[in-house]
């Protein structure tokens, strides 16, 4: 028998602090970078921003079906005109040595 995982079974997660103050310009920045992805036919991230303090922690997030389809968003994203501009962009609204990123299997077949 074999078990079809999830639509969604894996999430790819992009955690930053930011600067005080540079939250605006970051997430402007990933308005743009959605848009260029979506153009693309890719995957666009959601953006989860709670404050604490005098800095943002924020969270990008999105679902993919497998880590193949992760894979093959990702080789292609680096083909999308102007988004590796954007992503220095916002790499200058982040505080040095926060970023970190997760891909993470959601579950497992039953």
């Amino acid at each position: 028998m074999t078990t079809v995982p999830a639509p969604h079974a894996y999430r790819h997660q992009v955690l930053r602090t930011l600067a005080f103050g540079a939250l605006p310009r970051f997430t402007a920045l990933q308005r743009e970078k959605n848009t260029l992805l979506s153009a693309a036919g890719l995957t666009p991230y959601a953006i989860w921003a709670p404050a604490f303090g005098g800095l943002h922690h924020l969270v990008l997030e999105a679902s993919f079906p497998s880590m193949a389809a992760f894979e093959v968003e990702h080789v292609a994203s680096k083909a999308v005109e102007g988004l590796a501009a954007l992503n220095a962009a916002q790499l200058e609204c982040v505080v040095p040595g926060t970023a970190e990123d997760r891909l993470q299997r959601l579950g497992l077949p039953a």
